[in-house]
């Protein structure tokens, strides 16, 4: 942010010796919870500032920013139990698969006792967070994610993209086809100094039972209206993350 450097640590641990014992390298240990660690931007070793938390694991936070009465807000998609990894002694960390969803943390540094509140804002399970990143460390108001259901017995998997106004609370959510996967969403400006959300959202659609892929194109702020383009790639593009747009020519 402005003045901090936050820096997260999980209870998920990595161990040479365990894993020379044939245990799992990596492991999930939520007796030793969560713990944030803020680094002033501008001081020394002897000014950072800890906040304990309960036990959760994040890959990817939406945005992080002040306020004004010098409050630090993160908003993240946490999970309650960190997927993929077991526990220390290789059994598995949860029934069922853990799901992230989409929470605001808000921290007071201001007193002797550092303080934490958490709000969840929505019930709805995603992950790769994206928003207008010309506010960065900004109060912000638009951001998205890869949206779905839990897998359960019986219950086919969906996925889509979803919008959030975070200042309305409102948010909306294109599916696609059952067999159809998002890869992280790209938001794109309409130009540059075009208002915070106003522009395009890209996301690949790796349509599985087709064995292809395309390249959906969706009003950034009307997302519940489908794509407003699709670009049908000349090769099959699974779903992944972690991309960014480029403008001008390559």
């Amino acid at each position: 942010t402005q003045n901090w450097i936050v820096l997260p640590i999980f209870p998920l641990t990595s161990s040479m010796e365990r894993a020379m014992r044939g245990l799992p390298p990596f492991a999930w240990e939520p007796e030793k919870g969560t713990h944030i660690a803020f680094i002033p931007r501008n001081g020394t070793v002897a000014d950072v500032k800890w906040v304990s938390a309960p036990a959760s694991y994040v890959f990817h936070p939406m945005n992080h920013f002040e306020t004004t009465d010098g409050k630090v807000v993160v908003d993240v998609m946490k999970y309650d139990i960190a997927p993929l990894f077991p526990l220390p002694d290789g059994s598995p960390s949860s029934k069922t698969p853990p799901a992230a969803r989409l929470f605001r943390w808000t921290f007071d540094l201001s007193g002797q006792a550092n303080t934490f509140r958490e709000e969840q804002l929505d019930d709805r399970a995603g992950e790769f967070p994206r928003f207008d990143e010309r506010y960065c460390m900004s109060d912000y108001r638009h951001g998205w994610i890869v949206s779905g259901n839990v897998p359960e017995a019986g219950v086919r998997r969906s996925e889509g993209v979803t919008h959030y106004d975070l200042k309305t609370g409102r948010n909306a959510t294109w599916n696609a086809g059952e067999d159809d996967r998002f890869g992280e969403p790209v938001f794109v400006p309409r130009s540059d100094d075009a208002a915070e959300g106003d522009g395009w959202v890209l996301c690949t659609i790796y349509r599985s039972g087709e064995g292809r892929s395309d390249l959906a194109v969706f009003d950034a702020t009307e997302i519940a209206r489908g794509p407003v383009a699709l670009a049908h790639l000349s090769s099959r593009v699974p779903a992944g993350f972690h991309g960014n747009w480029r403008p001008g020519p390559l």
